[in-house]
């Protein structure tokens, strides 16, 4: 993702997913990690079927948050229901971030 004052470029879906892949990766202990194959963490994917707690959840939507400099509301965090409602929220905050830059 590149950003500069007049343009931001959107995620794509995959890049999205595979950036919540990397902060599993960086964030489940090795135990936990251990049961997820991450090749199979798609859109899909319902995150209760993944070994994370509330800890956890906002450790990932902290890593999103540094990898594309938006904020991830914590209750909206903790109503994503699927990887996909992540890529949505992400990509729209993205999109709104986007259009107050051109509106500036």
């Amino acid at each position: 993702m590149t950003e500069n004052r007049s343009a931001l470029i959107l995620p794509e879906a995959g890049e999205v997913i595979g950036a919540f892949r990397d902060a599993l990766e960086k964030v489940l202990a090795p135990e936990d990690l251990a049961q997820v194959d991450l090749v199979r963490v798609d859109s899909e994917t319902p995150l209760l079927s993944l070994p994370i707690d509330s800890a956890v959840l906002m450790s990932l939507m902290t890593e999103l948050e540094d990898r594309f400099a938006v904020f991830i509301d914590e209750e909206a965090a903790f109503a994503f229901e699927t990887v996909a409602d992540i890529t949505d929220y992400v990509r729209r905050r993205l999109t709104d971030k986007a259009g107050r830059l051109a509106g500036a």
